[in-house]
């Protein structure tokens, strides 16, 4: 009963680990796993004797050592890592100038979106409702915000 507690920790708390590294973020499901581990390891060397704990010690480690030695050769690292690029730039005004007309492309309530010259921008209205594909011309700027009203053609 003792060797298949300590079996079963050993599993689980390689288990635990592994997700730790690969999976979850934060430090709870390795701290579970480790936790695993050390009962298994007291139990070693409760039941079993200072040999066999300290070469259960070695194998733990070396295990755990081979797991994450075989997982960043396999490319493990690459299937969960993230590949994409922000493009966006913070506080930097787009060529908009007052005066410049496009439409909606969504319904302003009062912020929606607007196509100038192909381009998307989030725009605003000073609180009226405005439906999409109705013509809008930017009135203000201010504070990285721009402002709409609706125009007829």
């Amino acid at each position: 009963m003792t060797t298949a507690l300590i079996i079963a920790l050993i599993v689980l708390g390689l288990i635990l680990i592994l997700l730790e590294l690969f999976v979850t973020p934060g430090f709870v499901t390795g701290m579970l796993g480790g936790a695993a581990w050390l009962y298994a390891l007291y139990k070693i060397y409760n039941e079993y004797g200072n040999t066999s704990g300290h070469l259960a010690l070695g194998g733990l480690l070396l295990l755990l050592i081979a797991c994450v030695v075989i997982a960043v050769k396999s490319g493990v690292w690459e299937k969960v890592s993230l590949k994409s690029q922000v493009e966006g730039r913070v506080n930097e005004l787009p060529d908009i100038k007052i005066g410049d007309t496009g439409y909606t492309v969504s319904t302003l309530r009062p912020m929606g979106k607007m196509n100038i010259n192909n381009n998307n921008f989030e725009v605003c209205t000073m609180g009226e409702l405005v439906d999409s594909g109705a013509y809008v011309e930017v009135i203000k700027i201010e504070n990285n915000k721009i402002f709409v009203k609706q125009i007829s053609l």
